[in-house]
């Protein structure tokens, strides 16, 4: 009972911080849709920004699992050879494709979810949420390193935020780009192949040169 009482605390949750936003969203609201008191919440989480951390492991606990066992084997593979960055890169990416199929229609709220974190101003969201990264991206971060030499740890973090955008941005607004642009019954593993060329190609781009400081002041004169 505990158990099913926590889940739906969870699930309502969920839908709410993803169509209202966190700030917007009361625990007096919450708490009514859910059908359970306000010391169920308390009981289970604590607080309300430990509801939203709930909310997020519990989604993104066996998508980060599952990455860090495939960036194992590559590694164990490469031994102290380099690893192939397209082969880390779809270590990163593939997981929370794999994991919305799993998660069908149930998905679809975290998803908004997702796409509220990566739009939104809000602080509280965005620090829950890199929380449940911080172990993931330096361990990839290393791996890309190891696999792009010619970039260094500030170029690697700053492509990881790149990919991480380019990939939550995929997965909460694919579908609605897909019914009226050009992607249009692009198959989801189409899909995932396309974005984990292009993220491996914008990795594994050269750093690019300083804008020389004669064009930047004409830039901010003209």
């Amino acid at each position: 009972m505990a158990a099913d009482t926590k889940e739906r605390i969870l699930n309502v949750a969920e839908r709410f911080f993803a169509d209202r936003g966190f700030p917007a969203t009361s625990l007096r609201d919450l708490t009514s849709e859910a059908s359970v008191n306000i010391a169920s919440v308390n009981y289970h989480f604590g607080s309300k920004e430990a509801l939203l951390a709930a909310v997020l492991e519990r989604r993104l606990r066996p998508v980060n699992a599952r990455r860090l066992e495939l960036l194992d084997a590559i590694e164990s593979a490469a031994g102290n050879g380099t690893p192939n960055a397209e082969d880390v890169i779809r270590a990163f990416l593939s997981p929370p494709f794999q994991k919305r199929q799993e998660w069908g229609a149930a998905g679809d709220n975290f998803l908004r979810l997702l796409g509220r974190i990566h739009s939104e101003t809000n602080e509280e969201f965005r620090a829950t949420f890199f929380q449940q990264f911080e172990g993931v991206f330096r361990r990839f971060g290393q791996a890309l390193q190891r696999a792009l030499p010619h970039l260094d740890a500030t170029d690697v973090g700053w492509r990881m935020l790149f990919l991480v955008g380019s990939m939550a941005f995929t997965m909460a607004w694919g579908d609605s780009f897909a019914s009226i642009g050009p992607g249009a019954n692009k198959d989801p593993d189409d899909m995932l192949e396309s974005l984990i060329q292009y993220a491996a190609a914008g990795m594994a781009s050269p750093v690019p040169i300083g804008v020389p400081v004669g064009l930047a002041q004409k830039g901010r004169t003209s």
